[in-house]
């Protein structure tokens, strides 16, 4: 794309900060995984997680931001859906359930799940762990190994991401 599509405008601001807000509003407190110029540029302080281990694209991120421990669920929305809404991430929250490890979307498009607009409990977050470890960088074929529920969106739209313009 050759632009920062965390900074696209989108609802009259930057992509990332419309997700933080959409965070906040289900009770998340946002964290972003970024370069170092954009932790500078936002003026993020600890609430960056810069990448320990570069160039696997959104699977770093998940990687420095499980590798943070604690016990928490991760509730992971990549910066590039416009259409996301708050009403979205409040259905993967409702979803949880004691034996699935991870709750996402079902793509109707390409009938395969969508690792970033993912909630990620623990025990998905410590599967993620051992495959990075082993050489496997694709989030969604992590993903694909967990204990999932999968939803279907309200709309194809939702999971619309912006890689072109």
């Amino acid at each position: 794309m050759g632009r920062d599509k965390a900074a696209l405008l989108y609802h009259g601001a930057p992509q990332w900060r419309v997700a933080a807000e959409q965070l906040r509003a289900c009770g998340a407190d946002p964290f972003w995984s970024c370069s170092a110029t954009q932790a500078a540029d936002w003026h993020l302080g600890e609430r960056a997680i810069l990448d320990v281990v570069p160039g696997h694209g959104p699977a770093s991120g998940l990687h420095a931001a499980f590798s943070l421990g604690g016990n928490a669920a991760w509730l992971v929305i990549g910066c590039d859906y416009p259409w996301l809404e708050v009403q979205d991430l409040q259905r993967l929250l409702a979803a949880r359930a004691p034996t699935i490890e991870a709750v996402t979307y079902l793509n109707p498009s390409t009938d395969d799940i969508e690792p970033l607009i993912a909630l990620w409990e623990p025990s998905a977050q410590r599967n993620f762990l051992r495959a990075f470890a082993n050489g496997e960088d694709s989030a969604r074929r992590i993903l694909r190994s967990c204990a999932l529920q999968r939803l279907t969106p309200r709309s194809w739209q939702v999971l619309e991401n912006r890689n072109v313009e």
